[in-house]
């Protein structure tokens, strides 16, 4: 009993070091990457509502201390894909090359504790089949969904 008791006090530090995928924010994670990249963010809030909130790697806090808990890509999600056949579900992937950069401005190599900062752009985006259980929609509702006007007005098509 007396080590079942000491695991269960220790687990909680334990588990704030180990990696492992956190969600993130739709709007100040994705949406700033897809700003830096016009025709990705196009493709991306035209074309997909995005049902459940984006999954990207934990950085652990044995690995960098000062960046411990952020999330980098690449980030997945549950979407809905508006195509010329209809709404269906897929998993979509925002794949972004990742930077991390010490207190004078230089990118790291290898050794993540000179880390303060990361950087991150969008290398590409991934469709994939659905998950056998995912849905159209899930409680909260939708973390985005596609603006038929501002799609419209530039391509044509989406005005439906």
């Amino acid at each position: 009993m007396k080590k079942a008791f000491f695991l269960l006090l220790f687990f909680p530090f334990v588990s704030f070091a180990l990696d492992g995928t956190g969600s993130v924010d739709f709007y100040s994670t994705i949406i700033p990457l897809l700003n830096k990249n016009a025709v990705l963010r196009e493709l991306v809030l035209c074309n997909f509502d995005i049902v459940g909130d984006p999954m990207g790697t934990r950085i652990g806090d044995i690995q960098s201390k000062a960046l411990g808990g952020d999330r980098i890509g690449p980030y997945s999600m549950w979407a809905n894909w508006h195509g010329n056949s209809g709404v269906k579900p897929v998993i979509l992937t925002i794949n972004t090359h990742t930077d991390f950069v010490d207190a004078h401005g230089r990118k790291v190599g290898g050794d993540l504790q000179k880390a303060v900062r990361i950087e991150e752009y969008i290398e590409s985006v991934t469709i994939e089949p659905p998950e056998k259980d995912q849905s159209e929609s899930v409680p909260g509702g939708l973390k985005h969904s596609i603006e038929p006007q501002t799609c419209s007005a530039k391509n044509g098509q989406r005005g439906r």
